[in-house]
């Protein structure tokens, strides 16, 4: 039986039953304003995984939350005021009837921008719904669709021309003689509770594991993949399994018989435990493996079906053919208002080649340290966050293709694939409908001057393309680049529940390097629904 089979196994079993059970939008801004409660010691919850569970959030909230306690006063003494109500205040079309209930909105993204140094103009023109529902209390979909077409920056154009698709959002083809992109985003789940102790959902989207901007563990940086997700919950432990499967589009689509871009498939764990009300821990590990062996034949492995944590025996019992990757995620809240995070992600790490002087082994790790703080000064709404990141060369990577920690040729951790250190600053601040963030991303990675040598940061390259004089495997070899991310915003915010909001922006980018450099200074203004991130900053 194959994976597609499995989930649709699941989607049989789940819609003989009733429910309710959906998950938060993954945009940043979206919980803004509620995140100093949901990140307190007052609760129980595991901030860890993400996207969070209504109904483990809902009670966290202060009324005068944003969702909550921010309306217009419209009178619904007639149609057309009952649809301005409807599109301020809540979904545009809201259907309840006994244990059905079902809203439906429609998503758009019409953004304008202009970098007057290049005298070069951008747009986006994104059109999309959004429609979800529960019956009864146990079951639970959620399901929408964009249409995009938009024009990038230089650095945005050069990525998508390598990997074929805009980042994080999918494959796209040209649109107007190449001058721009047009590219599609579907999206959507089915959820079913049937206690407070378990959760099974299956979908195409993201999911997140930790509690920084940047995840090196699993973050929703790549593009939406097919999933099936069993959560539990007891005592202070909160347990996720997650099967997913990916796409490898550098691969030939005649490598496998016409059927598409080759897949790959992985089983990821996660343990969360709440150790003290102050204190969270999490093991992470996961196992990735290419769908198709040298025959053509292998598919989903029933080896790695196990949903008990601990994979790394299975996949040495197999050979140790498949890219195994392991993590630790900590958080501790110091105060009310205040937490400090961090991450280690372990990829391949041999200690004895450690004590070995020159030694040419890749050592592939990673560590991300973080803190953030809400109500600065006493100043509610005013919030600040710092976090540091670091990935050794080749980390990710694997000697096959198909088998690296990507989906969509984007990786499943962070947009800056690896061999590099990277600084993140943000400062936030939420007034009711209002809100201004300035976020700084400060980067040095080590990239590869030509296509024959891989210095580690390439995560697709030949892993086993060393230079030649190579002597050691040290942070930022290679060409070593450095960037400069600037994103300024001032918004609106016109409906909550939808985060539909009137945005202005300025971006400010540079890149450098011995060889070449690049500056993008471009003023920006939206009208927006924002229920997804978009990593822009690499």
């Amino acid at each position: 039986m194959r994976f597609n089979t499995l989930l649709l196994l699941f989607i049989t079993v789940t819609f003989q039953a009733a429910a309710q059970s959906l998950f938060h939008p993954f945009e940043r801004q979206y919980l803004l304003s509620e995140e100093s409660e949901i990140h307190s010691k007052e609760n129980d919850l595991h901030t860890s995984i993400q996207p969070y569970f209504i109904k483990e959030t809902r009670t966290l909230y202060n009324k005068d939350s944003l969702r909550e306690g921010v309306h217009y006063t419209i009178k619904r003494n007639n149609f057309l005021n009952r649809v301005a109500d409807n599109f301020s205040n809540n979904y545009l079309i809201p259907i309840d009837s006994g244990i059905v209930s079902i809203r439906a909105t429609p998503l758009f993204d019409f953004s304008l921008g202009y970098d007057p140094a290049k005298k070069a103009s951008y747009y986006r023109n994104t059109r999309g719904f959004l429609v979800y529902g529960n019956f009864g209390d146990k079951f639970s979909f959620y399901t929408g669709f964009y249409e995009n077409q938009a024009t990038f920056p230089g650095y945005i154009n050069t990525f998508i021309d390598s990997n074929l698709v805009v980042p994080g959002q999918g494959l796209t083809k040209p649109f107007k003689t190449g001058t721009g992109q047009d590219f599609s985003i579907p999206f959507g789940y089915v959820c079913y509770s049937p206690n407070r102790y378990i959760t099974l959902q299956f979908g195409q989207d993201k999911n997140f594991i930790g509690n920084g901007y940047r995840s090196l563990l699993l973050s929703d940086n790549a593009t939406n993949a097919p999933f099936l997700k069993l959560m539990t919950s007891f005592w202070h432990i909160k347990y996720m399994v997650l099967y997913n499967e990916f796409h490898d589009v550098h691969a030939e689509q005649s490598s496998v018989l016409g059927k598409g871009y080759p897949k790959k498939y992985s089983t990821m764990h996660y343990l969360s435990w709440k150790a003290t009300k102050s204190l969270e821990i999490g093991f992470f590990e996961a196992i990735m493996w290419q769908a198709s062996d040298s025959t053509g034949n292998r598919g989903f492995d029933w080896t790695y079906l196990n949903p008990v944590i601990f994979l790394r025996p299975t996949e040495a019992y197999n050979g140790s053919a498949d890219n195994a990757v392991m993590g630790l995620n900590i958080k501790y809240q110091i105060t009310h208002n205040m937490y400090t995070y961090g991450q280690l992600m372990l990829d391949d790490l041999k200690f004895d080649e450690l004590k070995k002087k020159g030694s040419k082994y890749p050592q592939k790790y990673g560590f991300q340290l973080g803190a953030r703080m809400f109500d600065i000064a006493k100043v509610k709404g005013l919030a600040l966050q710092g976090e540091f990141n670091y990935v050794m060369p080749y980390t990710y990577s694997h000697r096959y293709s198909l088998q690296n920690y990507t989906n969509y040729d984007q990786s499943l951790a962070h947009p800056q694939n690896a061999n590099f250190i990277e600084w993140v600053g943000i400062l936030d601040y939420n007034r009711k409908r209002w809100s201004l963030s300035n976020r700084i991303v400060y980067s040095v990675y080590g990239a590869d001057q030509t296509s024959a040598t891989n210095w580690g940061h390439n995560i697709f390259a030949d892993i086993r393309q060393y230079p030649i004089y190579y002597q050691g495997n040290q942070i930022l070899q290679g060409v070593r680049t450095t960037m400069v991310y600037d994103l300024i915003t001032a918004a609106y915010v016109i409906n909550p529940k939808v985060n539909m909001r009137i945005e202005a922006s300025f971006t400010y980018r540079t890149s450098k390097n011995d060889f070449s450099q690049s500056k993008d200074q471009i003023f920006g203004i939206s009208f927006k629904t924002a229920l997804f991130n978009r990593y822009y900053d690499f």
